[in-house]
Parts: C-alpha cells; structure tokens; sequence
C-alpha cells in the first residue's frame, strides 16, 4: 500500500492537533482541578473557622453560671492559680510588697423564704443580686456563683483593710439595686458576707489551702447570718500567736484546727473577728 505526501501530511496535522486537544484537556482539567482544590480549602478554612468559634462558645459557656451570667465553680477551678498569684508571689528585698487578694462568701439575707414564694421569683432575684455585685468590683477581680444561693468574690485590693470597705460597697449595692417582685413584698433585700485576706498568713502563706481557706470564709457568713445578717464578718489571723502555735506545735497542727475548728482557733488567740455592719443605705 503506497501513502502519498499528502496522506502523510494529513496524518501528521492529525496527530499534531490530537496531541494539541490532548493537551488542552489536561489543562483545563488541571485548572478545574486546582480551582475545586482551592473551593475545598476555602471550605475546610470555613468549617474550620465555624468550629473554632463553637468551641469558643462552648468554653465561654461551660465557665458561666447559666442562670446569673456570672462565672461558675468551673471557672474558679480552672483559675485559682491565676487568681491568688497576685498574693502568693515570693518578695525578694526591694520588691513591692504582694498585693492582697480577699475571699468573699456573700449570701441574700432571708433566701429561702423569699424563694418560697415561687423558683421564679428565686431565680430573679439571684439575678439582680450578681447584676448588683458585678460593677463594684475592679478588673482582675471575679465574681462566681458558688452554691445555689451563694456568690463568690475573688477581690484584688491594695491593702488589707479594703476587704471591710468593698464588703460596705458591696451590701450597699446590693441594697439600692435589689428588691423582692411586688408580690413578695417589693422590698429591698440586704447581704451578709463572710471575708478573709488571702494569703491568710504572710508569714506562713501555705499555711490554708484556697478550700481550706474557704471553709474559713464560710464559717464567718455564717456568723454573720447568726448575728442577725445584715453584716459582713471577717477574719484577722493574730502572726505573733500563730508562730508560736506553729513553733509549739507544728505547722500540720495548726492547720488542722484551722481547718476544722475556726472557734478553736480564735479562743486560742489564733484569729479574730472583724465586723461591718454599718447600714449601708
């Protein structure tokens, strides 16, 4: 079989544009390729992003107090640290002194009988109650709810005797601010808080565990509520005595009686009470 010139001319444009159409068909499948390739990072970008915004959600949410919109126990775990290192810090000579952090224990005065009156008018009024507490604290201060009808403060002060005055603010706040509904009587309602300075001995600042030294707190609202209410009660840890203790009996003793027997402790001269009760209206 004999090809011509021509034939063989035509063939070869023939392969050459197969080749031509080859080509272009892998280059646009590449482009479509790379442009599917990028649809899908923009895509996995977005989810992305959407998932990092719902996991933030998801920590903002799991570290507040559903109800109040004040931090939760959660929050206070995750953060103790953090929130006494400003108190706890080691002072080398030259240094400034550490500053103080308070521990407030705060509770409406009468709860449980204004909550029977329905758990709506409860929930509201542990609403108005953080609503109240949350502007007279500072920045790097926390207000959480800590039981069902108790509020916790972690208050940063610059000295030891601002506990009794933010203790003041804080039931004045809470006086001027919140009131029963009208069908529980539209009065306003006071506060009694529990305070002590963290840590609770300079001296000995490991002395009370941020638990222990909360049991301690917790003692003196309930003092407080004892009293009558209305009032705030703290505690002064006495050093001299302290360290006397501590040199007689070890620093595991003294702890424990802390810990266990507030009453112990201040008949022993270890702890004394401090109290505002000011009205604060």
């Amino acid at each position: 079989m004999t090809i011509s010139a021509g034939s063989a001319w035509l063939g070869g444009l023939a392969l050459l544009a197969g080749v031509g159409i080859g080509w272009a068909v892998r280059a646009f499948l590449a482009r479509r390729s790379a442009a599917s390739v990028r649809a899908l990072e923009d895509e996995l970008k977005r989810r992305d992003e959407e998932l990092k915004d719902a996991q933030t959600l998801l920590a903002e949410t799991s570290l507040t107090d559903a109800l109040t919109g004040v931090h939760n126990r959660r929050l206070i775990d995750a953060a103790i640290g953090t929130l006494l290192a400003p108190a706890r810090r080691p002072s080398r000579e030259g240094d400034p002194p550490p500053e103080h952090v308070a521990l407030m224990l705060a509770e409406v005065d009468d709860f449980d009988r204004i909550d029977a009156g329905g758990r709506e008018v409860g929930d509201a009024l542990l609403r108005d109650t953080a609503r109240a507490l949350l502007p007279v604290v500072r920045g790097g201060s926390v207000v959480a709810r800590w039981t069902e009808i108790a509020f916790l403060v972690i208050a940063r002060i610059r000295f030891a005797g601002e506990a009794r005055s933010l203790a003041m603010r804080l039931r004045a706040s809470v006086a001027e601010n919140v009131r029963t509904p009208p069908g529980a009587g539209g009065r306003s309602v006071s506060l009694s808080l529990g305070f002590s300075i963290e840590p609770l001995s300079r001296a000995h600042p490991h002395l009370a565990s941020f638990r222990d030294h909360l049991g301690l707190v917790e003692a003196a609202l309930r003092r407080a509520q004892a009293q009558g209410g209305n009032r705030a009660v703290g505690w002064r840890v006495n050093e001299d005595a302290l360290e006397r203790a501590i040199a007689a009996r070890g620093e595991a003793d003294v702890a424990a009686l802390l810990r266990t027997n507030p009453d112990g402790a201040e008949a022993e001269g270890l702890l004394s009470q401090t109290v505002e009760r000011r009205d604060p209206s």
